[in-house]
């Protein structure tokens, strides 16, 4: 296997992942939050979007899908954005993260071993590298996804994993 190999698998077995815990979720669901400080699930794969976009912008890719009016300041980080209650029609999300995700993909199994070398622009505690970046971006949904099963298991939703 390439570098490329692995941190396709990588990719493609996170957002796995993400699609099992999210599918048989309700809109209502979406919203539900397992604790009064969590994450819920629609701002979850909001701010999953947003960063696939960062990293499809590091790696050059321009022709992004257009995002909903409003998507960027909705699901940003800013104060009170992740506490929100409303955050539009939430059916869009899964298939809007599943576009960035195959073009993440698709990017990566495009790089070349000079471009997964080569340091990105602002490189972080945890990555410096583009292919480093690629990666993480594998872990950041699993990490994300790890958080949805606790509001899974609040629902009283069945153990997927």
């Amino acid at each position: 296997m390439t570098p490329n190999d692995v941190i396709v698998h990588s990719l493609t077995r996170s957002q796995l992942l993400l699609q099992r815990y999210i599918k048989d979720l309700t809109p209502d669901e979406y919203l539900h939050r397992a604790t009064p400080s969590a994450n819920c699930v629609a701002w979850t794969v909001g701010h999953l979007i947003l960063t696939e976009r960062r990293a499809l912008g590091a790696f050059g890719v321009t022709d992004l899908p257009a995002l909903p009016d409003g998507f960027e300041k909705r699901f940003s980080r800013d104060d009170g954005c992740p506490q929100a209650t409303e955050f539009g029609d939430v059916s869009v999300l899964m298939p809007l993260f599943d576009k960035h995700r195959a073009l993440l993909i698709d990017a990566v199994k495009r790089s070349g071993d000079e471009q997964l070398s080569k340091a990105v622009p602002e490189p972080r505690p945890i990555f410096g590298t583009f292919g480093e970046m690629a990666n993480f971006m594998a872990l950041h949904v699993s990490l994300h996804a790890g958080q949805i099963t606790m509001t899974r298991r609040s629902l009283g939703r069945p153990v997927i994993v």
